[in-house]
């Protein structure tokens, strides 16, 4: 074998490997058909390595066929993102298996010895191939323009890769059997090609799924670094470790033995003390260990909430029942001439204690999480359209920080995020009610791992006896007689909508006087681009 084809095609190999065996261990959402397509183009770069190796290169021309099925698990993992019928795979499969088997069994009918000479079947199957690969890259292409936002960007990751492995595949491969090229050609195709499809399986994750699969291949790496280094340094130290040079099996065995024991435990601790450096929240054997101490905490508040929720439901059950009586009542006071302020006080206690009850079950009974793609900008208009229809006239302006109209995705449950939106802007307006010159200023911009929503306001800021107990239930700072009462469940809710996401609320006093939220939502692109909602409100 060249050494030139030992350095082009050895990382290959073990990049496609690594990513598949990784998505298939660490992986939650990323489908079968993605993580296939990393095996099958690793084994379409072992045959070429086989085709270079001269003692191997009879079964190279067995396995080179075989690499057909790098087209069908195109196809499947094409299917796992647009969700197409099943039977389109099953045919994919079918087919590359067919043509697979054939090579495997009659290699010359496809080329002649070394694929150096084109076989009778060479050309006709040729020409089928390409216009497999043309319709398939004509549905990839029009899939790719049809999606948004993530799904969009796995397509187009495959398209490309598609159309990279196709010519770092067969095409590469023909050139060398009509004698035109060298394999080597196919290097600097496969590789894009390779992480392309990485970079698919990275986004078919979400979240801390997608964390956990980084860090993993990271870790892979590491360890590779560090068993390379080890395993070159400890053989070629070997010699003179073991008695009489290790021509003895018996005291050679002994030696690795006893050498590798400690090795591995050094090993862990090494990656993973790196492992700690690298990353905010790492996944070495301890810190799962911790984290898992974390979550059996949280699981015993979540039962301990569990309960609080049920004792909620019983609660708003009885209470709900004598409102609905009390509200009937006042429409009879009304109808018989009670007074109008009366009446109007009797309804604004009613949807006072409704709007209680309403926090109440949001807080002790929260619903499963929907994660989807959350359009942070829009989803801002539409809470600042909520919070000028509860505050009514005299709300005050929103503002947004100037700057370009971007959009801005992030992989939350859009109900929570409009939630604490919601209530983030509610505060705010409720705060300036009636005030001069009030505004409410908002920014929403993406910073390193999250996505931050700003609401910053001009009113008298949060009262400091309660600053230390903000987002705990029952806590508020609008007494039972202000215009806009408050249930003291509302930053309560929102703080654990964020905390359930894996973000945070926090709360500072701005510089000019008021209140300053941030709602930090995890996100998995980095950057920092500030991005003004100019036009949200005015």
């Amino acid at each position: 074998m060249r050494p030139l084809v030992a350095l082009a095609y050895y990382p290959l190999w073990a990049v496609a490997v690594t990513v598949a065996l990784t998505a298939l261990r660490l992986g939650r959402n990323v489908g079968r058909g993605l993580v296939a397509l990393c095996f099958f183009l690793a084994l379409w770069v072992t045959g070429l390595i086989l085709l270079e190796t001269e003692a191997t290169a009879a079964l190279a021309e067995r396995v080179l066929p075989g690499g057909i099925v790098v087209a069908a698990g195109l196809v499947h993992a094409h299917a796992d993102v647009v969700r197409t019928p099943r039977h389109q795979v099953a045919v994919a499969y079918a087919a590359s298996a067919a043509i697979a088997l054939l090579g495997a069994v009659s290699p010359r009918l496809l080329y002649g010895p070394a694929a150096r000479s084109p076989g009778p079947l060479f050309f006709p199957l040729a020409a089928v191939l390409v216009l497999a690969v043309v319709v398939l890259g004509v549905g990839l292409a029009r899939s790719t323009l049809a999606a948004r936002g993530v799904a969009r960007r796995r397509l187009a990751a495959l398209f490309f890769g598609s159309v990279l492995a196709t010519l770092g595949g067969g095409f590469v491969v023909a050139l060398r059997v009509l004698g035109l090229g060298d394999v080597l050609l196919a290097a600097p195709l496969l590789l894009p090609a390779i992480l392309l499809v990485a970079y698919a399986v990275l986004l078919g994750e979400r979240g801390r799924s997608r964390r956990v699969v980084t860090q993993g291949l990271s870790y892979a790496v590491l360890t590779a670094l560090l068993t390379s280094l080890g395993l070159v340094a400890f053989f070629k130290s070997l010699p003179w470790l073991a008695p009489g040079g290790g021509a003895s099996l018996g005291w050679l065995a002994y030696v690795v033995f006893l050498a590798a024991l400690p090795s591995d435990p050094l090993r862990m601790l090494v990656v993973e003390h790196l492992g700690r450096r690298l990353f905010a929240r790492p996944i070495g054997v301890r810190d799962l260990a911790e984290e898992i101490e974390r979550v059996e905490e949280r699981a015993d508040q979540a039962e301990r909430l569990a309960e609080l929720g049920r004792l909620s439901s019983a609660v708003a059950h009885e209470i709900r029942n004598p409102l609905g009586v009390i509200a009937a009542q006042t429409k009879l006071l009304e109808r018989q001439g009670a007074r109008p302020e009366t009446v109007a006080s009797l309804r604004a206690q009613v949807d006072r204690a409704r709007r209680f009850l309403d926090d109440l079950l949001r807080y002790s009974r929260p619903r499963p999480l929907e994660v989807s793609e959350v359009d942070v900008l829009s989803t801002l208009r539409l809470a600042a359209s909520h919070v000028r229809q509860i505050v009514g006239e005299g709300a005050p302006s929103i503002d947004l920080a100037p700057g370009p109209a971007a959009p801005i995705f992030v992989e939350a449950d859009r109900g929570a995020f409009l939630d604490v939106a919601t209530a983030l802007l509610q505060n705010a307006a409720i705060a300036l009610d009636g005030a001069a010159g009030g505004r409410i200023r908002v920014v929403a911009e993406r910073g390193e791992g999250v996505v931050v929503v700003r609401v910053e306001d001009n009113g008298p800021g949060v009262p400091p006896e309660i600053e230390a107990t903000l987002f705990q239930p029952f806590v508020t700072g609008r007494g039972r007689d202000a215009k806009h009462p408050g249930t003291g469940l509302g930053l309560a809710v929102a703080a654990r909508w964020l905390e359930r996401h894996g973000g945070s609320l926090r709360h500072e006093r701005a510089p000019g006087g008021g209140a300053r939220f941030e709602a930090r939502w995890p996100d998995s692109k980095a950057g920092s681009s500030p991005v003004g909602l100019a036009g949200l409100s005015r």
